[in-house]
């Protein structure tokens, strides 16, 4: 795969803006690379497809076209208006008992992939996505909306909070993915000069 698409791919996938520098980072090449990938990409996007290549300072974000705004608006209310999947019930009732964490987090718990979830359920405005990190991703949790949907002065007020909270199988699961993530932060790793 040539690196302008694998760019395309991370930058899909990330569901948030990414600079030059990380792009490098995560694929172990030059920033000089991503550069000139970024430069083929942005041209190949602006021949074709419905997406192009936004930036803003160092920050790099795949988007729809304007040209799509209206089709788009379209789809992104009747996600807002459906039911939500049982993927994304389970993946809220998490966040809701054992909320803020991370995508890394709710994954281990769930098993599967959680990114677009995630990403439905904040269209939503039932999660949002918190400014503290841990294990170096940001953190998930429920809003203040999905409170008042149910009622609720307090997360704290839900069924069975304490017991489901508390819940031993699911501490261990995140223990376990805390300890794998320090050992990897203690690995030396190659620097990337810039």
């Amino acid at each position: 795969m040539k690196l302008d698409q694998t760019i395309e791919a991370i930058l899909f996938a990330a569901n948030k803006p990414l600079t030059a520098r990380k792009l490098a980072e995560l694929m172990d090449v030059k920033v000089d690379e991503v550069e000139d990938a970024l430069d083929a990409l942005k041209e190949r996007l602006q021949e074709n497809g419905g997406l192009m290549l936004q930036e803003y300072g160092k920050e790099l974000e795949l988007v729809t076209k304007p040209e799509a705004a209206e089709v788009v608006k379209k789809v992104i209310k009747d996600e807002e208006q459906a039911e939500l999947t049982r993927a994304s019930l389970e993946a809220l009732t998490i966040l809701a008992y054992r909320g803020p964490m991370t995508r890394p987090e709710l994954e281990q718990i769930r098993g599967i992939q959680s990114s677009l979830i995630l990403r439905n359920l904040m269209i939503r405005g039932l999660v949002e996505q918190k400014d503290d990190e841990r294990l170096g991703q940001p953190t998930y949790a429920v809003t203040f909306d999905f409170m008042n949907h149910l009622g609720l002065s307090s997360v704290k007020d839900l069924p069975d909070y304490e017991t489901l909270r508390g819940n031993a199988a699911i501490s261990d699961v995140l223990d376990h993915l805390n300890q794998v993530e320090d050992k990897s932060d203690k690995e030396p790793k190659e620097q990337i000069n810039v």
